[in-house]
Formats: C-alpha cells, sequence, structure tokens
C-alpha cells in the first residue's frame, strides 16, 4: 500500500530523472551544432560514460558498401578493431527496428559469445531523417548495478539527438567537399589563363594551412582559410590576360590594374552572405603590418587573421616562382625575406608561425 512519503519520494525521483534527461538534451543540442562528425561522435561517448557510469561505450557507424559496422569513437574497454558483419546480432537488430535494446545478463541470452567480454549491454540506433547511420552502446555499470529504464531513457535522449546532428554534420561535410571540388576546378581554369601561375593557388593553400596548424586554428577555422586560399586570386579572372602573361617587368598602370584583384575577387563573391570572413580575408590578403604599402591602408589587428596568413604564404610562394621579371628565390632566401619583412609586411605571430612549420617540414623531408 502506498504511502504520501512514498508518493513524494517516487515524484521526486521521477521528475529528477526527467530533468536530467532534458539537462542532457539542452547540453547535446546546445554543443552539436558547432561540431564535426568526430568531435560529435567524441562527445556522443563521453557523455554516455559519465552520464551512465559505464566501463565502456561506443559510437558504431555503419559501413553502407562493405555491409558491416566499425567503431567511430570509443571509450573505456571497448575493442575499436572490431567490425561486426551484417548478422543477426544484437547491435544489427537494434539497427533493423530502429529500436533500443538492453540486456542485462548478456551471456545469459541466445547472444552469449556475441561480445565475450561484455555483461551488461545497451544499444540504441542513431536515426537521422533520411537513414539510420549507426548505432550508440554502453557496456556493464561501473558498480556492477543492472541497466534501469531511467539509464535507457538517457541513452535515448543522446542517440535521438545524435543522430540528427551527426546526419547534419555528414551532409555537410559532403556539401562542403562538393563546394571545395568546384572552387578548384574554378581556379584550374583560371591558373590554366596565365603560364606564371600554374600551381600557385594548391601551394598557397598548403603553406597557409601548414601556417594555420601551428598557431592551433581550430578545424573549421581551418577549412575557412583553406577556402580563402584556393579562391585568394579569383579577381585576376577579370585582369586581361596580357597582363597576366607578360613576359617582361609591368609598368605601372599595369601594376595598379593587378592590385585590383583583391576587391575583384570580393565583388565576386560578395553574394556569398555565408562567406563574409572569407570575402574579408581575399579582400585584405594585400594590406601590409605596419599599415604603410598596403592598399585599404588596415593595420595590426584590424586585418583579418586569415588575411594575414594568406600575405605571407602568397608572398613565399610568388618569391620562390619563377617570374618574366626575375628568378625565383631559394627556400631559404625567401625565408630570410619573410623574416626580415617580420613587423613591418608581415605579421610577426604569422610570421613565427611560418617558421616552425617550414622547420617542420626541412626536418620531414631529411628524415625521409
Amino acid at each position: 500500500m502506498s504511502t504520501p512519503e512514498g508518493d513524494l519520494a517516487l515524484t521526486v525521483r521521477e521528475l529528477s530523472n526527467m530533468y536530467e534527461e532534458i539537462s542532457l538534451l539542452y547540453r547535446m543540442s546546445e554543443v552539436f551544432s558547432f561540431l564535426s562528425t568526430d568531435e560529435i561522435c567524441s562527445r556522443i561517448t563521453e557523455e554516455a560514460l559519465n552520464t551512465l557510469g559505464v566501463r565502456s561505450a561506443a559510437v558504431l557507424f555503419i559501413d553502407e558498401k562493405k555491409q558491416a559496422l566499425y567503431t567511430k569513437a570509443s571509450l573505456g574497454t571497448w575493442d575499436a578493431s572490431k567490425i561486426f558483419e551484417k548478422d543477426e546480432g544484437v547491435i544489427w537488430k537494434a539497427i533493423a527496428s530502429k529500436k533500443p535494446a538492453a540486456f542485462c545478463r548478456l551471456p545469459e541470452t541466445e547472444y552469449q559469445g556475441y561480445l565475450p567480454d561484455v555483461g551488461s549491454l545497451m544499444v540504441c540506433p542513431l536515426l537521422g531523417k533520411a537513414k539510420t547511420v549507426g548505432a550508440l552502446l554502453v557496456a556493464d555499470k561501473q558498480n556492477g548495478d543492472e541497466f534501469f529504464s531511467s539509464d535507457s531513457k538517457l541513452l535515448m535522449a543522446i542517440s535521438s539527438q545524435a543522430g540528427l546532428a551527426i546526419e547534419n554534420a555528414l551532409l555537410y561535410s559532403e556539401l562542403e567537399s562538393l563546394l571545395v571540388g568546384a572552387i578548384r576546378s574554378l581556379v584550374k581554369a583560371l591558373e590554366a589563363s596565365s603560364c606564371w601561375t600554374a600551381g600557385h593557388t594548391e601551394r598557397v593553400t598548403e603553406y597557409a594551412l601548414g601556417i594555420g596548424r601551428v598557431l592551433g586554428l581550430g578545424d573549421e577555422t581551418l577549412e575557412r582559410l583553406k577556402i580563402s586560399s584556393l579562391l585568394h586570386d579569383i579577381g585576376k579572372i577579370a585582369t586581361p590576360k596580357e597582363i597576366l602573361n607578360k613576359d617582361r617587368m609591368l609598368d605601372y598602370e599595369e601594376w595598379l590594374e593587378i592590385k585590383r584583384h583583391p576587391n575583384r575577387g570580393a565583388e565576386i563573391l560578395v553574394e556569398l552572405t555565408q562567406f563574409e570572413d572569407i570575402i574579408l580575408s581575399i579582400k585584405y590578403h594585400h594590406e601590409h603590418w605596419d599599415g604603410a604599402n598596403g592598399i585599404y591602408g588596415l593595420k595590426g589587428d584590424e586585418i583579418p587573421l586569415m588575411a594575414r596568413i594568406l600575405s605571407v604564404a602568397d608572398a613565399y610562394d610568388a618569391m620562390t616562382s619563377d617570374r618574366p621579371y626575375r628568378a625565383m628565390m631559394t627556400p631559404s632566401e625567401a625565408i630570410k625575406e619573410v623574416t626580415r619583412c617580420s613587423g613591418t609586411q608581415f605579421d610577426p605571430e604569422v610570421v613565427r608561425a611560418f617558421l616552425v612549420w617550414t622547420d617542420d617540414v626541412s626536418r620531414r623531408r631529411q628524415v625521409s
């Protein structure tokens, strides 16, 4: 027979569980929208391990070509090397049914031997809007307890948010790859119009990303830097070919025409509102740190960081490439020149990162 005190305790416990679930959903929705697929999977396993107090947690992805499951992220005692071919096992069954499954004593069920090192298990499919991307599973409470319905609800709360977030991140990654592919094709067409700039854009992209990694830029910023690098000379599409291909020193008017390409690049991309930071990087990548000889007169931190990185990468490649009016420098000569211009033309912090990167590249080449 229930008592008021017992009913109150039960209500408090249910409200506590509900609050924990809502708090979890809020944390997940706040975090997931800003993360890559790998980062989402890492956060999922961390959240599941800590929230449910289990010995292991793992996110498995479906390899549609091989019809198998592989571990995308894991924590604890999970064997990340194990591949699960499509079968009638508990994980694939949960995916096929699109429903969670829980086993408090897995070795005592028909699935004994399926996961020989696991005593208790919960599996939730990761459901997107269009398809199932994989499964989230946890195994063995650290305190030896069984899994309760509240545990199942929490795991379902994590997986419901995660499935949509992962699907969105994968779609974003595919779109980003498509965009970068289209940009590379556009750049190749641009470089084909000039005999002096073939390969320039890809090299500048490599140098800029090397500098960016030394500076500790995050994955998202590095992707924006990559797009900025690939598009930094897009304004030259409006520069007359006879100027781009001139085999003698450019005169004053021709130099003025060349100097218009950053602004033209920004104008070409102006309708892409989601590219605002990229557009500004392209527009200002020929500004000087001290503000003395740039196109717009910006100086110091007024110049966007990605533009400051592009400035060094672009200048280094220009110096180490043949031009009709001068012979190319050796890498060591160009590095000395970049160092000499630190604090005037170039941001000193970016130059320091550039020197670290070039030293690292040089060491790796010596080893190989």
